[in-house]
């Protein structure tokens, strides 16, 4: 959302360079200080991306509201020619040589994985298919990233609010593995798009007779603040949590209805509570790590020089595939944290050292962020009326930065679990081979 002109000018040798840049300076000066301005006055609303679809959404509806012609760039006409566009493109490009083809073998699934298509599930169901398992994978779409795995792995779409749909789902299944979460912005729709879900998924496992429903909470919803108090399994979340981050208090909100089903109804429960995942198919922009301004600079949570609770894809796969055969596990919880290694700049420079890529790597202030944030709710709640607007405490913030060290002792003893204790082989797993930048 800016306009820079470049144009020449008819200054001598010397000077001319020295115009011209001082020109481009000063477009920018005024370019940023409008949108600035355009963004401090909508808080936060009308960044240019948001701009782009608010102007998008509007034409288009305005159109068929009103019975006018729409605007051809948004006309079917258009969207039709952009996909023949595509068509075209692809069928000249080459083709990569196909995966061998399946047997013909149909699969016989004894374990669902809800959520099997995301960064976990994808490396969890590959997982269980070389330790000789076959799957069902829950999915939007009826297709998942499994064509090579067609023989073992089998993908399904049924909706997470579809309790019949569900039932029958989990026919012939023993073990569910419900991975799934929202990315709700309040209270009332986590409520609905992640508590709701998870006990409907809960409920649909115990009419099927599934015998142990395997869920996946988060470190997230731990009081990481106090950087003398170790956590374990052990540790609670809090009596209450209305003063934390959305995610964090839905998923202690769905952990403490799963566990009452549990005690209850005597629902078959594990819970797993991975930290900050790592590996291959990971995204580089980790929000675990910090705030990122694209994909070259981050603003850590803090200083970032205490020891955070990373973890290797393939040693979070391996304790969730443990826990279906693991004995005295069905109501238990687990922290699935690797050998203490890294602090946030740690990653980065290994990150450095491995790839040659410096990020930019700045702290965050976390009493900063606190009265940002204050300021924003306070905006929100009174300026704009927003009565579901939420803030998170000074405690909150500093969770992000994970400043509790863990303990991982029951994981490793009730599971016969090791994640990767070699710093080096850790480092080549998770950034060398990790395809972090995409090439």
């Amino acid at each position: 959302d800016t306009l820079e002109i470049r144009a020449e000018n008819a200054a001598d040798i010397v000077a001319n360079p020295l115009i011209k840049e001082l020109s481009l300076s000063w477009q920018h000066l005024r370019e940023g200080t409008v949108n600035a301005a355009r963004q401090l006055a909508s808080l936060n609303r009308k960044a240019p991306y948001g701009l782009s679809f608010s102007g998008l959404f509007s034409s288009f509806y305005d159109a068929v509201r009103t019975g006018a012609t729409i605007d051809a760039r948004f006309s079917m006409t258009s969207a039709t020619g952009v996909m023949q566009a595509i068509d075209h493109t692809l069928a000249l490009m080459p083709t990569a040589p196909l995966p061998a083809p399946p047997s013909g073998r149909v699969p016989q699934p004894s374990v669902m994985v809800i959520g099997g298509t995301g960064f976990i599930g994808r490396h969890l169901t590959r997982s269980l298919v070389a330790a000789g398992r076959d799957v069902r994978v829950l999915s939007r779409g009826k297709d998942g990233p499994f064509a090579d795995l067609a023989d073992h792995v089998e993908t399904v779409s049924v909706s997470l609010r579809d309790a019949e749909g569900l039932r029958r789902a989990m026919s012939g299944i023993e073990v569910v593995y419900n991975l799934a979460k929202s990315a709700d912005r309040t209270w009332e729709g986590a409520l609905k798009n992640d508590v709701a879900v998870a006990i409907g998924v809960a409920e649909a496992a115990l009419e099927a007779g599934v015998k142990r429903l395997i869920y996946t909470g988060t470190i997230a919803s731990y009081d990481m603040s106090d950087p003398t108090r170790p956590i374990t399994e052990d540790t609670g979340f809090g009596d209450d949590m209305t003063a934390r981050n959305i995610y964090a208090r839905s998923k202690a909100e769905c952990e403490a209805r799963l566990i009452a089903m549990h005690r209850g109804k005597g629902l078959p429960l594990i819970i797993a509570r991975p930290g900050i995942v790592v590996g291959p198919g990971g995204p580089l922009q980790h929000w675990g790590l910090g705030r990122w301004h694209g994909a070259g600079a981050v603003r850590i949570w803090g200083d970032g020089r205490n020891i955070l609770p990373f973890v290797l894809i393939e040693d979070v796969s391996d304790a969730l595939v443990r826990m279906i055969d693991a004995p005295d596990v069905v109501g238990q919880s687990f922290n699935l944290i690797g050998e203490p290694m890294f602090s946030a700049r740690d990653y980065f420079d290994a990150i450095h050292a491995r790839l040659g890529a410096r990020i930019t790597v700045k702290p965050g202030a976390l009493y900063g962020f606190f009265l940002m944030d204050r300021a924003k709710y306070i905006l929100k709640r009174y300026a704009l009326g927003k009565k579901n607007a939420s803030f998170a405490s000074l405690q909150d913030w500093r969770s992000r930065a994970h400043l509790s060290p863990f303990v991982n002792a029951r994981t490793k003893e009730k599971l016969g679990w090791r994640p990767e204790g070699d710093r080096k082989a850790f480092v080549e797993k998770a950034i060398g081979s990790a395809n972090l930048l995409g090439f």
